[in-house]
């Protein structure tokens, strides 16, 4: 974790200003980074469970808009361990010699309605690829007096454009690819106005704290001394 701190710090993650309206920070507990990927036959479901990320949103000026996100590759997990540590390892992520999986927006563009389309650079695997999201909004609400707002985004990638390229000579009996080559990749986002995240965290300093009353000797107690 300390590792994803110091590259978000890198890729200017970390806000060193003031919070302005239209920042946001991402909310973990409330968001999903996944994927799936072909098996064979059947498709296998997957995501990543460190993440952080920071953007703004202006819903009457989409354009000005700015994502940076970056992702914790050894946090991947599929729901079975000997995958998830072949997946860390070198035939895959290498996790250990790129820890980090991250994506900055260059470009944003309304679609029309609520869609956008994000177009920014992905590294992944010590590789930079450009790569474009299609996002839609969801909204703005409030979790517990914290200001939010939520986006879904999609895209595909070819998983050999970052040289991920492990089993390509494996088939199955069929002539199935073990492991398929296109990656689907799915985002559910809800980020907290870094307004309420200021005003909750000088909330949270105003709070007195409790002292804790001396206990009090129950008779046996002092005939005990």
């Amino acid at each position: 974790m300390k590792k994803l701190v110091l590259v978000m710090a890198g890729l200017g993650l970390l806000w060193v200003t003031s919070a302005n309206a239209g920042e946001y920070e991402i909310d973990k507990i409330h968001s999903h980074v996944g994927f799936s990927v072909k098996h064979i036959l059947s498709m296998v479901p997957g995501n990543f469970r460190e993440f952080k990320g920071i953007f703004s949103y202006d819903e009457k000026k989409p354009e000005a808009s700015q994502l940076k996100v970056a992702i914790a590759a050894a946090s991947v997990y599929t729901g079975t361990q000997k995958r998830d540590e072949h997946l860390k390892s070198p035939d895959f992520f290498d996790a250990k010699k790129y820890p980090t999986i991250s994506f900055e927006s260059r470009k944003v563009t309304s679609s029309g309605g609520k869609k956008l389309k994000v177009e920014g650079d992905l590294i992944m695997h010590g590789i930079k690829k450009p790569v474009s999201l299609d996002v839609e909004y969801l909204g703005t609400d409030s979790i517990m007096g914290m200001d939010s707002i939520g986006f879904s985004a999609t895209t595909k990638i070819d998983r050999r454009d970052f040289n991920l390229t492990w089993g390509q000579d494996k088939m199955s009996a069929a002539g199935n690819l073990v492991v398929g080559n296109q990656v689907d990749i799915r985002l559910d986002i809800t980020g907290l106005s870094r307004a309420s995240i200021e005003k909750m965290k000088k909330m949270q300093k105003q709070k007195p704290v409790k002292k804790l009353a001396p206990k009090k000797e129950t008779k046996k107690e002092s005939k005990k001394k």
